[in-house]
Formats: C-alpha cells, sequence, structure tokens
C-alpha cells in the first residue's frame, strides 16, 4: 500500500487528511489522561504514526447541540473501522493515544491558536485528531505553511464568558470547557452555557473558522437532544451519538432542565425530576427552582 492509497482509504472512513509522522519520544510537562510519550518503545512495529484529521462542520450559531461531540465519537468509531480494514489488508496498525498536537507541529503542520486549539487549513479548528500506528508506510516530510495568526485578533479574548483567554493563552482553571467536563456545573456555567457538553463560544467566534459552511443537524440529532425527551431522563440516543465518556451520572438531564429553566419551560416535568438517583439532576432541579423564585421576585 502506498500513502496516496492509505489516504484513499481513510478518505471513507471521513478522514478528509493524513500525515505520517515519525515515532518519537516527547516530553511532557503534565500528562494527565496517560498519553503515550515513548512512541518507538510503545510501538515497534511502527513504521510511522498516521495522524489522522476528521473536520466537520460547525452548526448555526445558537444551536445549543455540539457539533464537536458527534464528530469526535463519529472519529473514534471511524479510526476502529480503519484499523480493523487495515490489518484485513495485512498491514499492521494500532490506536496510539500519542500527544498529537506537539507531533503535528513538531512536523510542521498547523498553528496553534490563543484558544489553545490547533487549526489545519482549510478546516480551521473544527476538527477531530485521531493517531494510529502503522507499519509499512514510513513518515513523509511537510514543510511549514501555516502560523498563528492571533497577534492582531482579540474575538475569543471578548468573547469567552468565563475570560478565561488572555493574550498569553487559556486558563484552564476556569475555561467552561473544562468545568464542564463532570455532570455537575455551578450556577455560574449554568447560568451561560450556551451547548450541551462543553463550550464552544471561541470557536464559534474564531476568525479560522469564518469561511466554513454550517450545517443544520440532522432530524435524529435534533431527536436525540429533544429537550423534554432529555429532562425526561430519555438520554440513551443522545449518548450513542456523542459517546458514554462525557455525558454520565446525568449530565445531559442536567444540563436540559438548566436550559429549560432559562427559557421558562417544563417547570411541572423538571420538578419530577426532584428524586432523581442522579446528584447533578437534583442540584439542577434546585437551580430552576432558584430562577423560578428569582423571576417571581
Amino acid at each position: 500500500m502506498t500513502h496516496d492509497e492509505f489516504c484513499a482509504l481513510a478518505k471513507e472512513y471521513g478522514f478528509e487528511r493524513v500525515f505520517f509522522l515519525a515515532p518519537e519520544r516527547f516530553e511532557l510537562a503534565e500528562n494527565p489522561h496517560h498519553l503515550v510519550t515513548d512512541v518507538c518503545a510503545e510501538f515497534p512495529f511502527a513504521s510511522s504514526i498516521a495522524a489522522l484529521v476528521f473536520p466537520y462542520a460547525p452548526f448555526p450559531d445558537g444551536e445549543r447541540i455540539p457539533p464537536y461531540y458527534l464528530a469526535s465519537n463519529a472519529a473514534y468509531h471511524g479510526m476502529k473501522a480503519l484499523i480493523k480494514r487495515l490489518n484485513e489488508l495485512g498491514i499492521r496498525a494500532e490506536n496510539a493515544d500519542i500527544p498529537i498536537r506537539p507531533a503535528l507541529l513538531r512536523a510542521n503542520i498547523g498553528a496553534v491558536l490563543r484558544t489553545g486549539f490547533l487549526s489545519i487549513a482549510p478546516f480551521g479548528t473544527r476538527i477531530v485528531l485521531m493517531s494510529i500506528a502503522v507499519s509499512e508506510l514510513g513518515p513523509l516530510g511537510y514543510e511549514l505553511t501555516e502560523k498563528t495568526f492571533c497577534s492582531g485578533c482579540r474575538r475569543c479574548i471578548d468573547a469567552c464568558p468565563a475570560g478565561a483567554i488572555s493574550e498569553s493563552g487559556v486558563d484552564y482553571a476556569v475555561c467552561h470547557r473544562s468545568q464542564m467536563e463532570t455532570a455537575a456545573h455551578p450556577d455560574a456555567i449554568r447560568d451561560c452555557q450556551s451547548t450541551y457538553i462543553g463550550c464552544e463560544v471561541c470557536q464559534r467566534c474564531c476568525t479560522m473558522n469564518a469561511a466554513l459552511e454550517k450545517a443544520e443537524p440532522s432530524s435524529e440529532v435534533l431527536a436525540a437532544f429533544d429537550t423534554e425527551r432529555l429532562i425526561r431522563g430519555d438520554a440513551s440516543a443522545a449518548r450513542a451519538l456523542v459517546g458514554k465518556n462525557m455525558t454520565s451520572n446525568g449530565k445531559l438531564t442536567a444540563e436540559a432542565i438548566a436550559f429549560a429553566a432559562r427559557d421558562g419551560l417544563f417547570s411541572e416535568l423538571i420538578a419530577e425530576q426532584a428524586a432523581s438517583p442522579f446528584e447533578a439532576v437534583r442540584d439542577a432541579v434546585r437551580y430552576a427552582k432558584k430562577l423560578s423564585r428569582d423571576d417571581g421576585a
């Protein structure tokens, strides 16, 4: 198999670009996600690491369903299917959880924005990155074609609801996206959350994404994220679309309650969830009652 044939095969699973990187060692100051840093030792068979780029279309402004998490789940399953197909063709391939962003930057690919996101033309930051160790196909060289374009732009700084972005980068301790990784949210986040699961404000306003064509959520996605359905605790369809990692312990129901409470909807249905087995849901009911009292004051 040639590099071009590999790319054509990967495209069948939604990966529009593939970069072939050298298996190398990385030094990380912190490694909370337990990424593989000694790539050669972990994958001694690998001739290269194939970095797979899965681009996705942003949804229109105001849409509360997050396209990233839908794409992330689709990319993960696409990667698994691609690995299976490669193995069937006699090419050894394994999922490689390496520090993909540093690996791409080391190979002169993409540019890091002050939001912390990696931008790869022509997809901007609307990408999901996956990486697999592969035999037979060696690394390729890439010339630097992109640079950081943040020096004269303050859109994300001005738009960030948490004030987490500055000229020097992101303070992840206050970033809403990082604080929304668990099911329970403080009221300050519920007051201004704009999407389920995580915040996307900085990506929506980023000039690197301005030219991307927006797409409407499919009828399947809209049905899965129906507010009333989620408040009733029926989140199985939505979880199937975005994955279980970020949606456990009643997270989607709790967030639906917060959205509905802000919209002044489904008050009786929300009250029925006061006996939920999930603490995050019960706390969201408390939040809804708080808003109701405040509105009545």
